[in-house]
């Protein structure tokens, strides 16, 4: 096993047991809006779809607009088609509440932990920054020192992840109201701003596939937060 499958064995566990401590912690049960243990793992279910098929065919996509051939995964692919399966069920089951926060505190840590993986995983993984003269530059194995966009990822997801879990207890209903639209904000813009330090080939000026899904979710949860305050007056 690689040094990168291994730490990404890691992230899934440390993103269950995050995810069970902070459940246990503030007796957070199931998602609001999802009642019973079947419509649970229905819900469930249909996310792990949307999270498989948006993860492979947004990651794959990408590497065959980059000359590659081979199939890849993309985290932002998968949490758009993660976003998009649970929209979709929610709407078929009746449901108008945010069920998404019940993922976040876990997607926080198995994102900052993967990340570190993604690092590890050199010019092999596809998830290296361009070159750059900056002093914390990288040499991933091509004789050229760069951007270690990963471990950015990773700084600013340890950041949301600290910050929720000092702040829950004090604003709980806000953030079970919008705590996912928030981490799809802060996702989203940071990785929009990462991804002019990558090598990817552009789609829509100096826009790249990436970029444009960083938009899509971007309006998505800026139009959530803005139905949602308008379903409390």
């Amino acid at each position: 096993m690689t040094a990168h499958a291994l730490i990404d064995v890691v992230a899934v566990i440390a993103g269950i047991g995050v995810a069970r401590w902070f459940r246990r912690r503030f007796a957070l049960v199931r998602p609001p809006g999802i009642e019973g243990e079947g419509l649970m793992q229905a819900y469930l279910a249909s996310v792990l779809v949307g999270l498989a098929t948006g993860a492979v065919a947004f990651g794959s996509w990408n590497l065959y607009l980059a000359g590659e051939q081979g199939v890849a995964k993309s985290l932002i692919g998968g949490l758009f088609g993660a976003i998009a399966a649970a929209e979709i069920f929610k709407r078929v089951a009746h449901i108008r509440t945010s069920t998404g926060f019940y993922f976040v505190p876990g997607l926080l840590a198995a994102i900052v932990i993967g990340r570190v993986g993604c690092f590890f995983g050199g010019m092999d993984d596809f998830t290296h920054g361009i070159p750059t003269v900056l002093p914390w530059g990288v040499d991933f194995g091509d004789g050229l020192r760069r951007h270690p966009v990963q471990l950015y990822e990773a700084a600013v997801m340890l950041l949301l992840l600290a910050g929720l879990v000092m702040d829950f207890a004090h604003r709980q209903a806000f953030w079970l109201r919008y705590g996912f639209y928030v981490f799809v904000l802060v996702y989203a813009t940071q990785r929009f701003a990462w991804e002019f330090l990558k090598p990817y080939p552009p789609v829509l000026g100096a826009l790249n596939m990436f970029h444009l899904l960083s938009l899509a979710l971007l309006a998505y949860a800026v139009l959530m937060v803005i139905l949602g305050s308008q379903r409390v007056e």
